[in-house]
């Protein structure tokens, strides 16, 4: 799905009861407390229906740096290897850090159809996470294919200016993204470290 037909949905949400309250008030119910966090299931309103996610919110009241993974999982086929997204979600909330991962299978180096179809569902994912969560607006972090990534136009065309001023990504499983999607493959706590310390030169 190209930009433009994403800001075409993110209009007919608007005008449809505001898109800001539909993905602010998306479903959710808790799935399990543990002693540093709360796992929430969350049900993510999007064109084709809705996407299923899983937020980790910290008991934490302190601000952190929020992050989204755009994919649960990320498949390899060469050799065969198979990375899951939420022990490093979970790592993410021990150390105070708001996330949440969309329920969805990414292949490699075979780049997955739903590539490039996301943007509206991401967007939506961080509307939900900055209202549930104590969030810093200027350290956001978008994990999966770039063109998954929301964009502040997007954004700003929903009347949001504030719950994201600043934003990274860490391209993951879409074309031309091979370092980073092999690295993950190889081994995940690269990602962990280099989301852990944003400071950090790549991963």
């Amino acid at each position: 799905m190209k930009a433009g037909v994403v800001l075409a949905v993110l209009v007919i949400f608007t005008r449809s009861g505001s898109a800001q309250s539909v993905c602010r008030q998306a479903k959710s119910q808790i799935v399990e407390h543990r002693l540093e966090f709360t796992i929430q299931s969350v049900s993510l309103p999007s064109p084709s229906g809705p996407l299923h996610a899983k937020a980790l919110i910290p008991d934490s009241r302190k601000a952190g740096d929020p992050t989204v993974f755009s994919f649960s999982t990320l498949l390899g086929s060469e050799p065969h290897r198979s990375v899951d997204m939420m022990p490093l979600a979970i790592e993410l909330a021990k150390h105070g850090q708001a996330t949440i991962v969309i329920e969805r299978k990414l292949t490699w180096p075979d780049i997955a159809q739903s590539v490039g179809t996301m943007q509206s569902t991401v967007l939506c994912a961080e509307q939900w996470l900055s209202t549930h969560a104590t969030v810093q607006p200027s350290h956001w972090r978008f994990v999966g294919p770039e063109s998954d990534t929301p964009t502040f136009e997007q954004l700003h065309a929903l009347g949001d200016t504030t719950s994201m001023t600043f934003s990274v990504w860490f391209p993951i499983g879409g074309p031309n993204e091979n370092e980073d999607t092999e690295n993950t493959l190889r081994d995940s706590s690269s990602m962990l470290n280099a989301l852990l310390n944003p400071f950090l030169d790549g991963y």
